[in-house]
């Protein structure tokens, strides 16, 4: 009977301290992504920054907390300014720079939460465990004003067996969120590119072993990087 109690109580703080794990910082994390003109700044997972920022406090996990803990942890600089003139939601911090990189007047810092663009700003978009955060320096169209299509890329598996063939998958998505495949666009499997066919797929025989995977296309936004590990 003791010994039975005993398992009892085990299994009881055992289950305790999982609960106590879920609702720490790491089940708070975020996924971000932060891409420069030429390069990746950031992508991870960060537990979004929730305080006083240059005199201004938040009570809420945001997308600009979440770019705060990645500047601060990676590093890279940040150019934040506050602006009342705006209105409404988009009162508040925006982004001057990031990575020192300052855009021109035809480019600017957009936000993407789960491939849409937000309409509210960075200080004022809620994100939570399960999103998927995209900041990137972005042209727009001078007549409708839209960003630059952000490339979202997808594998038919990410732990395939040695030798078999893993299918990959190019989509661009506009402000809307709406994904269209890419034809031509190019999917790197550890450095070697191949291109996708009209559908926006290509498929690839993988060997046993671990592979970095990550889709560009001309004038678009690059995809998130990608672990597929063949056993």
């Amino acid at each position: 009977m003791a010994a039975n109690r005993l398992r009892r109580i085990t299994a009881t703080i055992v289950a305790l301290l999982a609960l106590a794990g879920a609702s720490g910082p790491a089940a708070l994390a975020t996924s971000l992504r932060v891409e420069a003109p030429t390069r990746t700044v950031f992508h991870g997972r960060v537990t979004p920054f929730v305080g006083t920022l240059k005199g201004h406090t938040t009570t809420k996990r945001t997308a600009l907390g979440a770019l705060v803990t990645a500047a601060r942890s990676t590093p890279f600089s940040l150019g934040l300014k506050w602006s009342d003139s705006f209105g409404g939601a988009w009162n508040g911090f925006f982004l001057s720079s990031v990575a020192g990189i300052t855009p021109p007047n035809t480019a600017f810092w957009a936000l993407k939460v789960n491939q849409k663009l937000s309409e509210t700003g960075i200080g004022s978009t809620p994100v939570a465990r399960h999103d998927k955060v995209l900041v990137y320096y972005t042209t727009f169209d001078p007549n409708t004003f839209a960003t630059q299509p952000t490339l979202g890329l997808g594998a038919s598996s990410r732990s395939p067996k040695a030798g078999s063939q893993v299918t990959f998958t190019v989509k661009a998505f506009d402000d809307a969120g709406v994904g269209t495949p890419v034809a031509g666009a190019w999917v790197w499997v550890n450095g070697a590119a191949t291109r996708t066919d009209a559908n926006g797929q290509v498929s690839v025989r993988l060997a046993a072993g671990r592979y970095h995977v990550h889709a560009t296309s001309r004038g678009d936004i690059r995809s998130r990087w990608l672990w597929v590990h063949a056993s």
